[in-house]
């Protein structure tokens, strides 16, 4: 680890930090309102992913920095190598956002699994003499009244509701969003630079094969949150999208210049 490595983590750790602020704060002007930190901050979470591979891209997309990174190479380090530091930098928020989604209970993962919400309703309860929806956790009393319900859960409540998640829901979106960031932030790191032992034409296809693979690993893990909302598939499905695409990014390129020695 060089100092050149360190200057690059910390500039993608920044810029991955700046993108999911900029989208949190655009989330916040755009909502209903009256709604907590932590129920915005989990609006913001999904994207984590998104937000490394733009931050490891920053981190070595300027035109100082790939010149930077071919001296690097010409004094023998690999395109991976180089690209290790950007990735880590990058790949850190998602792996903080993973940990917190699968520690932190209070964080609701409904943003994961979306659904269509549930009429409110209410009926009629004699034992307490009023109306009552389990929906908005309320009662409404004959003299038009209203009352919170007891005890946790509900959509009224403020509190998440696992309940509601298909089996290992909260595990399985802390899993895709480590994995997922990590396999983006890794992809992008390596997209953006342009080893010298290669040409422009190849360099080009290289890229484009990068935006191909992010874009699908993204609409696939998104296809597979909605199945498992849907309850047609199990939760733990999101997850084999961002590990495959992982596996491909660690062991699936070759350095030229690797294989020539």
């Amino acid at each position: 680890m060089t100092s050149w490595d360190t200057r690059t983590f910390t500039r993608a750790l920044a810029a991955t930090t700046l993108a999911m602020v900029v989208v949190w704060l655009v989330t916040a002007a755009t909502d209903e309102g009256n709604l907590t930190l932590a129920t915005r901050a989990t609006r913001v979470m999904p994207i984590a992913p998104l937000a490394s591979a733009v931050g490891a891209a920053l981190a070595l997309g300027t035109a100082r920095l790939r010149d930077e990174a071919r001296a690097l190479e010409a004094l023998g380090r690999s395109p991976r190598q180089i690209a290790l530091s950007a990735a880590l930098g990058a790949a850190l928020p998602s792996v903080l956002v993973a940990f917190l989604l699968a520690t932190w209970t209070r964080l609701d993962v409904q943003a994961f699994y979306p659904r269509a919400p549930r009429a409110e309703s209410f009926t009629w309860s004699a034992a307490s003499s009023s109306f009552e929806s389990a929906e908005l956790r309320v009662r409404v009393g004959e003299d038009g009244e209203a009352t919170p319900l007891e005890g946790p859960g509900g959509e009224g409540s403020g509190e998440p509701d696992d309940a509601a998640l298909p089996r290992g829901g909260r595990v399985s979106a802390a899993l895709a969003t480590a994995l997922a960031g990590a396999a983006l932030a890794v992809l992008a790191s390596r997209a953006v630079l342009t080893p010298s032992l290669e040409g422009e034409q190849k360099t080009r296809r290289r890229r484009l094969l990068a935006l191909a693979l992010g874009l699908l690993c993204a609409l696939s893990t998104l296809v597979a949150f909605q199945a498992a909302a849907a309850r047609v598939a199990p939760a733990f499905v999101a997850v084999v999208a961002p590990a495959l695409l992982l596996v491909a990014v660690l062991f699936g390129y070759r350095d030229r210049h690797e294989h020539a020695r």
